[in-house]
């Protein structure tokens, strides 16, 4: 788990304002010091007021055993203590409680403190929280009035002065007859003018949050009965109508352990409760990106859409990560030509709960091109959607590795196109004493061997053509591209036309936009043209209105993009990846006839010429090809 600083163990997500500021301004504003450690008990998060307290930096604690601000005489027993809490299966309670615990301070210094401790599990361990609060002054001051009550006046004049530094009120109640009385101090940590709060156990009660009413009186009550010190935590309403976190602490006065009065103080922790909230939810956040891929993670929460992101969510599009984004923002960084992939991927989470994994083009807020593997699943409770979350990896420096290793296969490519070539000696000969064995034995054959004969005919011809297939394949590879002016116009008339004397019984509508010019190695592109209708003809040979157009866009960029369509059987968009994969077929042979290699020739034609080739589709409602041909671009054939 990184541990370099606060931000890289705390602030990987967005506090649910959407604002990671605001979270490292929660902690390092807090009075309290917040120290969390690993399973090892090594430091992995120390905020200012940590440092404060300890005397200790942050670079000088980091990953430094915890024992480092514990009194010598205290670990050994430390180290067992959080062991044992840890194994309880307690997620949070205070330590201090009932015994005062002491740290260490880096001049040499012990010094008492309170504390209270939370575990969160995650998958690389336990993670335990302290919230410490130096408590030197306050057990100062109750140590002087134990020992001295001639001293009484004096301590209550330090108590008020350490009620006013640190925000603490002080109280007293009478069991007999729940009177109660409260200092100044305490009237504005409640939020209640002194004239509107009853000086009474009842009014108190009034005062308390109702949902936690119940459990305070409940408390209360149980330290009464058994003469110990109350310990609660629960919400006030201030007069402004805003709930505050209040810490409550009673305890007997004098030491008759019956005696029917009791003291206390009580000191406000909202910001300390916001704290532990944030930080839960933080590593939740950060284990879940963790559990996926350790890289940037997202959140999105379904019924308000708040989106939450980690820092290097921001940093991957190249955002401030002040900045407030939403899903369709963030969906809005995908490269057009595959915004209906990231989409139906999407959508398909929030309809079925089906998870994605897809590599994809995205272009930055900056404007640069990269690469990243998005991952993304659905998180139900009873059934219903109530998240979705998922992680971002930039994958840019592997795509251009993948693209090192792609030129470093022309070798094998070269191989491939001469044994291909040097295989089609021998079949033709098998292909051709095929036929004269035919015509030697015609007649005097019996079913089988005539069976047999045609088996051997028809394997030879699927093998030529397969062989055809690679040679063509190969030699996009191979060959250096020409730069001439293509009428892509009149291209695809000449190659529909063809079709169509071909195959006369059928009625096509055509249309093609007149105008269509580029520039680039003519034959090669015409290959392209005729695959890509060929595919157009073939696809909608089973509509009964078929129809192909033949045309020009612009995309987003201003940058021309040519486009062949038609209304035939198309494809699920699934399976779009292998859809410019030698020898992958999207439909069966008995279906449509074909080899699965077209569209990897037409694939690598425009590469070739420094384009982009991309499709989009539905299942019985067509398909449409998206290809450009950057003008005078022409990329040199490998060595």
């Amino acid at each position: 788990m990184p541990s370099s600083s606060i931000d890289t163990l705390v602030l990987g997500g967005h506090t649910p304002d959407g604002s990671a500021a605001l979270l490292a301004g929660v902690l390092e504003s807090a009075m309290d010091a917040i120290i969390t450690v690993d399973e090892q008990q090594r430091i992995v998060m120390y905020n200012i007021a940590a440092e404060r307290i300890f005397g200790w930096s942050r670079q000088e604690v980091l990953l430094q055993p915890l024992e480092k601000l514990i009194p010598q005489r205290f670990r050994a027993g430390h180290a067992r203590n959080v062991e044992c809490y840890g194994n309880s299966g307690v997620t949070s309670r205070r330590m201090s409680v009932p015994r005062v615990i002491h740290g260490l301070r880096r001049n040499g210094e012990e010094f008492p403190l309170d504390a209270s401790i939370s575990v969160l599990h995650t998958a690389e361990g336990r993670l335990f929280t302290t919230i410490v609060r130096d408590i030197t002054e306050l057990d100062r001051l109750q140590r002087e009035q134990a020992d001295n009550h001639a001293r009484l006046r004096e301590s209550q004049r330090r108590l008020q002065v350490a009620q006013r530094l640190a925000r603490i009120g002080y109280w007293q109640i009478d069991l007999d007859t729940n009177l109660m009385w409260w200092c100044d101090e305490a009237h504005d940590v409640l939020g209640v003018q002194s004239s509107l709060l009853e000086a009474s156990y009842e009014g108190l009660l009034r005062l308390i949050h109702p949902g936690d009413r119940q459990a305070f009186a409940a408390a209360r009550d149980a330290a009464v009965q058994a003469a110990l010190p109350l310990d609660a935590e629960f919400r006030v309403i201030t007069d402004s109508g805003a709930e505050r976190w209040i810490h409550l602490l009673g305890w007997i006065e004098g030491e008759d352990m019956q005696a029917r009065r009791r003291t206390g103080l009580i000191r406000e922790i909202t910001n300390r409760k916001r704290s532990e909230g944030v930080i839960a939810r933080s590593l939740e956040l950060l284990n879940r990106t963790g559990a996926l891929a350790r890289v940037g993670g997202w959140e999105v929460v379904m019924e308000s859409m708040a989106t939450y992101c980690s820092d290097e969510v921001f940093r991957i599009h190249e955002l401030d990560p002040s900045a407030g984004v939403t899903l369709e923002g963030l969906l809005g960084f995908y490269a057009p030509e595959v915004q209906p992939v990231i989409r139906a991927a999407v959508e398909a989470a929030i309809r079925h709960a089906t998870p994605w994994d897809l590599n994809l083009p995205l272009l930055t807020a900056k404007g640069r091109r990269i690469w990243v593997r998005t991952q993304g699943q659905a998180i139900l409770q009873d059934g219903k959607l109530v998240r979705l979350f998922g992680v971002l990896q930039d994958i840019t420096e592997i795509k251009a590795t993948e693209a090192a290793l792609r030129m470093s296969n022309h070798e094998l490519e070269a191989f491939s196109y001469s044994v291909s070539h040097d295989l089609r000696s021998p079949l033709n000969s098998i292909n051709g004493f095929s036929h004269l064995l035919a015509r030697k034995l015609a007649g005097t054959l019996d079913t089988d061997g005539a069976h047999y004969l045609a088996r051997i005919q028809a394997g030879t011809r699927q093998m030529g053509q397969l062989i055809e297939g690679l040679l063509a394949l190969a030699e996009v590879s191979r060959t250096l591209l020409g730069n001439e002016p293509v009428d892509l116009s009149a291209l695809a008339r000449s190659i529909l036309d063809e079709w169509q004397v071909r195959e006369p019984g059928r009625h096509v509508t055509v249309q093609i936009e007149k105008g269509l010019q580029t520039r680039g190695d003519a034959r090669l592109i015409r290959v392209v043209m005729e695959n890509l209708l060929e595919n157009a003809w073939k696809f909608t040979s089973k509509t009964a209105q078929a129809e192909i157009s033949v045309g020009q866009k612009s995309d987003a960029d201003g940058q021309s993009v040519f486009f062949v369509s038609d209304n035939g059987a198309g494809f699920d968009m699934a399976y779009v990846n292998k859809l410019f994969t030698p020898f992958q077929r999207l439909h069966g042979v008995t279906e449509f006839p074909g080899l699965g290699i077209g569209l990897a020739t037409v694939s690598r034609v425009i590469a070739r010429h420094g384009g982009r080739l991309w499709a989009e589709a539905m299942p019985g409602q067509g398909a449409s090809f998206f290809f450009t041909l950057p003008g005078g671009m022409v990329m040199a054939a490998p060595p």
